[in-house]
């Protein structure tokens, strides 16, 4: 005979609750489920179970789904909520609650029968509008991965947030110069939207950046999100950038929209707007709310911040390689009588860290006080023409009777019409140019070209005013010829005892020169003066 089966026993997780919510009654599938044993269980009421109740099919609800059938005294079905079990895991279940009523219509039992759904949502699109926590949790997780690089940043964040929550995702940040923006967009169902985004940011005069106008501007100003659950497109393309409807109208959606959902929340660093993240959600049901701000300002947030510890990441790598490449120059300036090799190390360093396209270098023959090409890298053309501009005209002229660095973003400012016809067919957008200047003769100029408009910051400048030396690189008074011959050996990496051999003399005499050396000029010690040396050409 077979053994009975008890609903204790069945594999779905059934709880037993009182007319009061309480717990009266569990099998064992619903322990399991819960993490919790028996004991502790039984008694606990529904309203302290702190589920995370998001939604159920009638519509969203706040109570547990026991409580809510208690109240209507009617079935409550498909309820999705989050349960956080002991050991601090979180699952996700479809609760069923139905009650059972005596002859008088009151509830005597309530039974809730749980399944467990959270491979389901892990693996889902997320499109619930109480998923947000778990879409915060999945793009920070993400995020922990991601290179310390701005744009892998941006595009590990959009990339996430569209194979999770379906809809056009759009991040903008701002440059260093804040009229214009990085944009990066994302639409995995929807990739042809994403080449079109793509295709008119490439269209504009800075390729790769959209002005900061519109929606984005409007809440970078204010700090604040703006929601609108629908909007017609023809308006949208009003409110996003001026220009934008134009170019819709001449190059038309790939895929018809008539309406959007939109929301656009500030990206926020340190009390600092830097940017923002927007949704444009096509669905006409289900609007955009309020709750959707939430979940989002989080994740934007978040990105904000790793996005700043990326750029300090940057900085401090491009700091130790310009630092890295002036020691080079010095070193080859100071060292090398080969000029070629010197204008070749000074050519390397200048596009490789100031990252432009071209550069020369012109020097000045005092017998009749014209610049000449010396030398050149970075041209399209395969030879150069070996112009002569008069020092007193235009560019780079101003740079070198002024002897300060200037810097034009402009075409229209080269006066030169000899050279006019060769920066055109290069394609150059940018210029600037700093005089060389060694022990105080004016030796010529230093040009650097770019086929796109540059922005320079101040450590960009900087570092093209050093790379061009502007003190005497003559060292101290007072110092022998032994002790400038010690230094020089110091600053090629010579320890105390290859300096004694190559001088032929003890190490304790040439420490008492380091001593006297290091008093002389001021340094506190060797890594500090052949840091000086270098740098300021004494050698």
């Amino acid at each position: 005979m077979a053994a009975s089966l008890s609903w204790k026993d069945v594999p779905g997780a059934i709880l037993i609750y009182d007319r009061a919510g309480q717990v009266i009654d569990a099998n064992d599938a619903a322990v399991g489920l819960l993490g919790l044993s028996r004991d502790r269980l039984l008694g606990t009421y529904a309203e302290d179970a702190e589920w995370l109740v998001l939604e159920a099919p009638e519509g969203p609800m706040s109570v547990h789904p026991v409580t809510a059938t208690l109240k209507s005294l009617q079935a409550v079905r498909g309820v999705l909520a989050r349960a956080s079990r002991p050991e601090g895991t979180d699952i996700w279940i479809q609760v069923d609650a139905v009650p059972q009523l005596n002859v008088a219509g009151e509830v005597t039992l309530v039974t809730a029968s749980l399944c467990d759904v959270t491979h389901l949502f892990a693996r889902s699109r997320l499109t619930s509008r109480g998923a947000g926590e778990h879409i915060v949790n999945e793009v920070v997780g993400e995020l922990a991965d991601a290179r310390l690089e701005t744009h892998s940043i941006l595009h590990v964040v959009t990339n996430a947030l569209s194979r999770m929550r379906p809809g056009t995702w759009v991040a903008s940040l701002l440059n260093k110069d804040p009229s214009t923006s990085l944009v990066v967009a994302a639409d995995v169902a929807n990739s042809e939207l994403v080449e079109y985004i793509n295709r008119h940011v490439a269209s504009l005069d800075h390729p790769g950046q959209a002005p900061t106008t519109g929606i984005s501007q409007r809440v970078i100003e204010s700090g604040k999100p703006l929601l609108l659950p629908q909007v017609p497109m023809s308006e949208l393309w009003e409110m996003i950038a001026p220009g934008v409807a134009a170019y819709v109208a001449e190059h038309p959606l790939p895929i018809p929209i008539e309406t959007s959902g939109v929301v656009v929340v500030p990206m926020r660093a340190r009390g600092a707007v830097v940017g923002t993240l927007a949704l444009y959600e096509r669905r006409s049901s289900n609007p955009l709310t309020e709750k959707d701000i939430i979940w989002m300002q989080a994740i934007a947030d978040r990105t904000a911040l790793a996005i700043e510890n990326a750029q300090l990441y940057e900085d401090a790598v491009i700091r130790l390689e310009r630092l890295g490449s002036l020691q080079s120059l010095s070193l080859a300036l100071s060292a090398s009588p080969d000029l070629r090799l010197t204008l070749k190390v000074i050519l390397d360093q200048v596009t490789a860290q100031l990252k432009v396209d071209a550069a020369d270098v012109l020097l000045l023959e005092e017998s009749d006080n014209m610049l000449a090409l010396a030398a050149s890298t970075g041209f399209l053309a395969t030879a150069v023409p070996d112009y002569r501009l008069p020092v007193d005209e235009g560019l780079p002229g101003r740079a070198l009777t002024g002897r300060r660095i200037e810097t034009l973003t402009a075409l229209s400012a080269f006066s030169q019409f000899r050279r006019r016809s060769l920066f055109a067919r290069e394609g150059f957008k940018a210029y600037g140019a700093v005089p060389l200047i060694t022990r105080g003769k004016l030796l010529g100029a230093l040009e650097v070209y770019h086929r796109t408009p540059l922005s320079p910051d101040q450590e960009w400048v900087s570092w093209q005013g050093t790379a061009a030396p502007q003190r005497a690189p003559s060292p101290p008074q007072g110092l022998s010829l032994l002790e400038i011959q010690i230094i020089r050996l110091m600053v090629e990496g010579l320890t105390n005892r290859e300096i004694a051999a190559q001088v032929h003399l003890s190490q304790n005499t040439i420490k008492f020169h380091v001593r006297q050396i290091l008093q002389k000029t001021g340094a506190s010690n060797r890594t500090e003066l052949a840091h000086q040396a270098a740098k300021d050409g004494w050698l």
